[in-house]
């Protein structure tokens, strides 16, 4: 396992939040520290580019522990608690646009 420490940049940062995340083959397992405050699009954003996974598909984080989607748009600190393990998934859209 290896650990990746993403922080904000600025002022003195916020005591760092531990994860586990894995991809959605289990191929792949990183722990990761993250400033709380960030978004959880630029945690999945690094975690996706850490793993090397497609850069053109969008990514999305999930907990395991309730299965439910993390919201990309608030801080990852306010959905999780430290030592959360999640998975990095491809969103998947049902349905497609018609012509």
């Amino acid at each position: 396992m290896k650990t990746e420490v993403a922080t904000p940049s600025g002022g003195g940062a916020p005591e760092a939040l531990l994860l586990h995340a894995t991809n959605v083959t289990g191929s792949q397992q990183i722990s990761v520290e993250v400033g709380p405050e960030l978004s959880v699009r630029s945690v999945t954003d690094a975690i996706a580019a850490r793993m090397a996974l497609p850069g053109d598909v969008a990514w999305a984080l999930r907990s395991d522990d309730s299965s439910a989607y993390l919201d990309d748009a608030s801080p990852i600190g306010d959905q999780i608690a430290p030592g959360t393990r999640v998975s990095i998934t491809a969103k998947s859209h049902l349905g497609g646009a018609r012509a």
